[in-house]
């Protein structure tokens, strides 16, 4: 009595099973199919982290140079005549108290726009932190249209946080001969410049991307 497998058993049992080159084909697709679905989900995570880093930078920056070119448009001459004094390539250890980023610009204006006070005018002053956050700090005493602009000292203000990751914050000064200067003081000139040029480098949170933007408003 035969208790092994039939021999026409045994051949139905070789024919159904994967023969080695088979074993391997199928799984070199797999792997194939693995390392194209792998490449495009990183293809896409990277779009879309850029595109999230883009748009993060750009709403920042709308923001911000919205609030500034607010400011300047509302640019007012106080009792003295003065308006503008700017602080060009700052050096730090001038202005420790706000921690002012060295090489980067301060900007002080009186203006007419809306205030936090709901005063009639504030003296205004932007300066760039050296953790790259830009502030913008509010004077709205009643004194504020009487004090002299050459007495004023901005690392005696206390400001408020308006933009975060930006690494450069610059000024420029279009006078009325058309030239540009990287400095202005109307104590000195007694008149305001025609338009102020605003350039500020800005990253998103994680440094994804960054973008240099400069935009220019002009005073009325």
């Amino acid at each position: 009595m035969n208790e092994g497998i039939p021999i026409e058993k045994r051949d139905d049992l070789n024919e159904s099973a994967f023969t080695l080159v088979e074993l391997v084909v199928a799984v070199s697709l797999a792997s194939i199919i693995i390392f194209i679905t792998v490449t495009l989900f990183n293809q896409a995570s990277t779009v879309f982290s850029e595109a999230d880093a883009c748009n993060e930078v750009y709403q920042n920056a709308r923001s911000v140079f919205d609030i500034i070119k607010r400011d300047i448009s509302g640019s007012t001459l106080n009792a003295n005549n003065e308006l503008v004094k700017s602080y060009d390539n700052v050096d730090p250890n001038d202005y420790l108290v706000i921690s002012a980023k060295g090489g980067s610009d301060i900007l002080t204006l009186l203006s007419s726009a809306p205030n936090n006070a709901g005063k009639p005018v504030a003296l205004i002053t932007y300066f760039l932190t050296t953790n790259n956050i830009l502030k913008k700090a509010e004077i709205t005493l009643d004194t504020t249209l009487n004090t002299n602009m050459s007495t004023f000292d901005p690392d005696t203000v206390t400001a408020s946080e308006l933009g975060f990751n930006i690494e450069s914050l610059q000024f420029r000064y279009l006078d009325m001969d058309g030239t540009w200067h990287n400095s202005w003081d109307s104590t000195t000139k007694r008149y305001v410049p025609d338009a102020i040029e605003v350039n500020m480098t800005i990253s998103d949170m994680r440094n994804r991307y960054s973008r240099e933007f400069t935009r220019i408003h002009s005073i009325p």
